[in-house]
C-alpha cells in the first residue's frame, strides 16, 4: 500500500490535497504535490535526511501541482539535492516550471510513457503512464506502479473512468490494488471524476476489497463507500508510516 499524505478533492481542505508516498531510508517517492502538500510533508518531516526524491505528477491542476515549486526549491536550497520529476508531456511541465521560476538545473525531468529506475532503498521502480479522461483543459494521466517486479499498483490521478484493460488486470490478479478518485456527485454530461455509483457498476463486488477510493469530495458518503465493499486508505500521521513494501 501507499502512504497517503492527504485524501481530499480540491475543495475538501479538511482531508488535504490527495497525495501519496513511499519512503524508505533516505529515499522518498512522492505522488502529486498540491497546494497543501508541502506544508503537510514538512509537518510530517518526510523530507528530513532525504537524499533521493522522485516526484510523479498526474496532471497540472493546482490541487496536484500547487506546491511543486516549494518542494523543488526546498530540495535545491535546503537539502542540496536535485529531485527527479516524471510527467509524460514535456511542453506542459517545462512551461509550468518556467512560469513558477524553477530553473532547469534544479530538477531532472523525464517525459517517457514508461520509466524504469533503481533506488538503493526503494528498489526497482517501473512507472507506466496511461492517458485518461478528466477535463478537456488539461492532459491527465493515470499510471501503473510496479515495485521490485512483485507489487503492482494502479493509481488514477484524476479520471472519470477506468480503462477496460485495467479492470481486466484487477480481475486477473495482475494488480495488487487500485486507487481511484471517487466523487459523491452525479453530474450531467462529462464528469471530472468517477462517481461512487459508476465505480460500483464497473467493479464487481468480489474485487472491491482491492479498490481504494481517494480524492474524496464533501458530497461523498464514507459509510456508503465502505458498505459497498470499497476501502479508504488512512492518512498518515507523524511517526506512523505504513509498512507496505519489503526491500
Amino acid at each position: 500500500m501507499l502512504n497517503f499524505i492527504g485524501l481530499g478533492s480540491a475543495f475538501n481542505t479538511k482531508l488535504g490535497n490527495t497525495s501519496a508516498c513511499i519512503k524508505k531510508g533516505s529515499s522518498l517517492l512522492l505522488i502529486d504535490c498540491g497546494g497543501l502538500v508541502f506544508h503537510r510533508i514538512n509537518e510530517l518531516k518526510l523530507l528530513n535526511k532525504v537524499k533521493n526524491l522522485y516526484i510523479i505528477i498526474t496532471h497540472t491542476h493546482p490541487d496536484h501541482v500547487g506546491s511543486l515549486g516549494e518542494v523543488i526549491f526546498y530540495c535545491h536550497y535546503i537539502l542540496k539535492i536535485k529531485p527527479s520529476l516524471y510527467y509524460p508531456n514535456e511542453e506542459i511541465i517545462k512551461t509550468f516550471l518556467t512560469c513558477i521560476g524553477v530553473e532547469g538545473h534544479m530538477v531532472d525531468i523525464e517525459f517517457n510513457q514508461i520509466i524504469v529506475f533503481k533506488d538503493k532503498h526503494i528498489g526497482e521502480v517501473k512507472l507506466s503512464f496511461i492517458p485518461v479522461s478528466h477535463k478537456h483543459t488539461v492532459k491527465s494521466f493515470a499510471f501503473i506502479l510496479n515495485i521490485n517486479k512483485k507489487y503492482n499498483i494502479y493509481y488514477s490521478g484524476d479520471a472519470n473512468d477506468i480503462p477496460a484493460n485495467i479492470v481486466n488486470h484487477l480481475k486477473d490478479d495482475q494488480l495488487d490494488c487500485l486507487y481511484q478518485d471517487t466523487s459523491g456527485i452525479e453530474e450531467g454530461g462529462q464528469q471530472a471524476h468517477l462517481s461512487l455509483n459508476q465505480l460500483s457498476t464497473i467493479i464487481p463486488l468480489e474485487y472491491r476489497h482491492k479498490v481504494y477510493c481517494i480524492h474524496l469530495d464533501n458530497q461523498l458518503n464514507i459509510k456508503k463507500v465502505l458498505k459497498k465493499g470499497f476501502s479508504i486508505p488512512p492518512i498518515i500521521t507523524r511517526n506512523k508510516m505504513n509498512k507496505h513494501i519489503d526491500s
